[in-house]
């Protein structure tokens, strides 16, 4: 398959997304800026109201509109700064960028603070665990999917060698479409090893 075939496959999926998305806002915002009018000028009940209450499932407390339940406030940061940032990466399924340092910058390599970087090559050694945590939270997997456990260097598993190429595909795909938006693994792979089909 040709590479060009490749990036044209993933712009054409990314605009597909984009314009996926606006037609869906722009269609359920008009729909729910107000009541719509039915036939007959008649105004349809909201989807919230009590005479439109959807069936619960067995178990679930009534739910009353009159008297709103406020939601749980947010748990307190009482780890250390540096917990929170594992935690915070671990979940999250942005990925940080993949482009290196400039030559100018001091701060560690990546290639000098682990073994057998290759595609990483110059990214800053702090931002590694974050790419990987992304590249394990985008496809729902451990990091013994691609990795030896304790042993990261080894080359031994095949899909370490796909997740290489799929970082060239990643870096191809945002060259080509620059600044229209950003392509992660998570914009195919949705939390799957395998993107859907």
């Amino acid at each position: 398959m040709k590479k060009e075939y490749v990036t044209y496959g993933i712009i054409g999926v990314v605009l597909g997304l984009a314009l996926g998305f606006m037609v869906a806002n722009r269609s359920s915002s008009g729909a729910s800026a107000s009541p719509q009018a039915g036939a007959g000028g008649r105004t349809q009940a909201s989807v919230n109201s009590a005479s439109n209450q959807p069936e619960l499932p067995a178990g679930h407390p009534p739910i009353d509109p009159s008297n709103p339940v406020p939601a749980r406030p947010l748990p307190a940061d009482s780890g250390s700064s540096s917990m929170a940032a594992t935690s915070q990466s671990e979940e999250s399924t942005e990925l940080p960028s993949l482009d290196p340092l400039p030559s100018s910058s001091r701060e560690e390599r990546a290639e000098r603070k682990y073994k057998n970087i290759q595609m990483l090559r110059g990214l800053p050694s702090e931002r590694i665990e974050k790419v990987m945590f992304a590249f394990k939270a985008s496809l729902g997997v451990e990091c013994t999917y691609c990795h030896i456990k304790d042993q990261f260097e080894k080359d031994d598993k095949p899909t370490k060698q796909v997740a290489r190429k799929m970082i060239q595909m990643t870096r191809a795909a945002n060259r080509e479409i620059g600044g229209a938006g950003r392509v992660t693994c998570f914009t195919c792979h949705r939390g799957q090893p395998r993107p859907p089909g």
